[in-house]
């Protein structure tokens, strides 16, 4: 059991390394709904890969992580963030946005309208194709 939890300790250090860049790269906002002034974590999209990717971490608020964490119970306002994070620059969260619109488009009609303005690079599909919350 202590081999497991050195790991996992290890682990959280190596993905909390990559704090400084994701704070540059982000500018100190949330990377999905761009909010400031907001406490911020790392969030690293699932499923984790062995060794921790810069590529496949993000910052975030508290309020996009209990998004991110049950889609159900989010209401239609709540998601509208995602309407500009699937223009993100950054492949994780454009992958992340387009991802979570497709698990709600059935539900929301302007979700299905914006997934058929985006365009989906193989990079993007690569990461959709990965993606498991």
């Amino acid at each position: 059991m202590a081999k497991g939890l050195d790991r996992d300790r290890e682990r959280k250090s190596k993905v909390l390394f990559f704090g400084k860049d994701l704070a540059r790269r982000s500018k100190s906002s949330c990377e999905l709904c761009e909010a400031k002034n907001e406490k911020l974590e790392i969030y690293e999209v699932p499923p984790a890969t062995e060794e921790p990717d810069f590529d496949r971490c993000m910052l975030i608020c508290e309020h996009c992580k209990k998004i991110l964490n049950n889609f159900n119970k989010a209401g239609e306002n709540d998601l509208r963030f995602l309407n500009s994070a699937v223009w993100s620059e950054v492949p994780i969260v454009k992958a992340l946005a387009i991802y979570a619109l497709r698990k709600i488009r059935d539900k929301y009609n302007w979700a299905e309208e914006t997934l058929e303005t985006v365009y989906i690079e193989e990079e993007i599909e690569a990461f959709l194709d990965k993606i498991e919350l």
